[in-house]
């Protein structure tokens, strides 16, 4: 008995609606604590960010407290997902004790309000009888669904204006429900893969407990671009990709760029960056690589390498894919501006650059929640509409000499007062 009893309170507890806005409010808090403090990332990153102060303050946050409370993981940590679960169970109990019957309830016929004095609207006595055949047809071209019964008639109108709060609960869960399928299933890697390349989807930068890498599926970057404007700053760049499914036989390729990315068996791989690397030489007939070492020069990026051949010091130094590469001596003095695949001798030696190396900067994830996530968005712009729909009730007792209407509505009361105008004077019509 007591544990009946018991199981009852945690259930009128669960389906209550001040406890499920209670723990909207309290997610909420949580998330505005997650936006202004930044989520995963290193330790160095919040021991610069947030030193440890002598002067700090009682409200002060430094990366001690951020780390003891896992503040930067607040989105997956233990307690939110707790939060998050009652929640979602909350609002399903609640739509299916509360909302769901009331939906119910609005459908059925309410005859033992018709003669009582609640929301009288308009009395008239006549001296005849009105059939209830035609007061139902003039509710009816004011497109209100009736019952009879008797003397009493029962219509509504707006059903949908009742729909709204079940829409905006089933949204809400999906949403819930496909956020925590994000956490425990998604995940995302950063790729930095040379061009002419085979790839494996690897380099996890965050993975949900539940998440699995596809290791049938592999890569190769085919080609890169860059696209300009005529002041040379940079547009636009793109990689020409091909991805295999070797256990399906399925290939595809496709050529992305930034905010247009390629779709693969349920991955998303998108265009992040690029980069030089390298330079691919002829020296004296010989083939060699040398790697480039990123330069900044006031807001201007440059990449640059040294190199030593037969006791001579030679020096590269480039701006970007199309630009052309300049030509150092030892002493820094300009020897030669030359392109690709152009030959230049430099004390009777031959050199020809080949090619400049680059690779091409990827982020490859994978979301099974996103599609709940965004048709719970749908749902909700959905309910709103029509929670601005009104749910309209009207009550006409009709007597031997006289005519009771009465009725009422949530919302939109100049509709729903011209409705009853109208009806009274197709009324007196009759």
């Amino acid at each position: 008995m007591i544990y009946k009893i018991f199981k009852l309170n945690i259930f009128k507890t669960l389906s209550n609606l001040t406890f499920s806005i209670f723990l909207l409010l309290t997610i909420a808090l949580f998330s505005i604590i997650g936006t202004i403090i930044e989520q995963n990332h290193n330790l160095e990153y919040y021991q610069t960010t947030y030193p440890i102060n002598i002067d700090n303050n009682f409200f002060s946050v430094n990366w001690q407290i951020i780390k003891k409370y896992q503040l930067d993981q607040i989105y997956s940590s233990l307690p939110f997902l707790i939060l998050v679960s009652i929640f979602s169970l909350s609002l399903i109990l609640c739509t299916f004790s509360t909302q769901l019957p009331s939906l119910k309830y609005a459908k059925k016929w309410k005859f033992r309000q018709a003669g009582c004095n609640h929301h009288k609207l308009y009395q008239q006595n006549y001296n005849i009888y009105y059939t209830p055949c035609a007061i139902l047809y003039s509710l009816y071209k004011l497109k209100y669904y009736s019952f009879y019964q008797k003397q009493c008639i029962y219509s509504y109108k707006g059903i949908f204006g009742k729909i709204g709060p079940v829409f905006v609960h089933l949204s809400i869960i999906l949403l819930l429900l496909g956020s925590l399928t994000s956490i425990f299933t998604s995940f995302y890697l950063q790729e930095m893969i040379p061009i002419g390349e085979h790839f494996n989807i690897q380099n996890t930068v965050q993975s949900g407990i539940f998440s699995k890498i596809p290791e049938q599926i592999t890569g190769k970057v085919n080609n890169f671009t860059i696209e300009y404007y005529p002041n040379q700053s940079i547009k636009q760049f793109y990689s020409s990709l091909t991805l295999y499914n070797h256990e399906k036989k399925q290939q595809q390729t496709e050529l992305i760029s930034v905010n247009h990315p390629m779709k693969f068996e349920g991955l998303t791989i998108y265009q992040t960056e690029w980069k030089i690397y390298g330079l691919k030489l002829c020296i004296n007939n010989e083939n060699i690589q040398v790697p480039l070492t990123k330069l900044n020069n006031k807001n201007q990026t440059y990449w640059g390498t040294t190199l030593i051949y037969n006791d001579q010091q030679i020096s590269f130094l480039i701006s970007g894919l199309n630009d052309t590469i300049i030509i150092y001596n030892i002493n820094g003095e300009l020897i030669k501006t030359v392109s690709t695949n152009e030959e230049v001798q430099i004390d009777f030696i031959p050199i020809r650059i080949d090619s400049i190396l680059t690779s091409t900067g990827l982020q490859i994830k994978k979301d099974p929640g996103l599609k709940s996530i965004y048709t719970s968005f749908l749902l909700l712009i959905l309910s709103t509409s029509f929670s601005y729909l009104s749910y309209s009730q009207v009550w006409i007792i009709t007597k031997k000499n006289s005519i009771d209407i009465s009725g009422k509505t949530n919302r939109g009361y100049m509709p729903f007062e011209k409705d009853i105008l109208k009806l009274t004077k197709e009324i007196s019509k009759i």
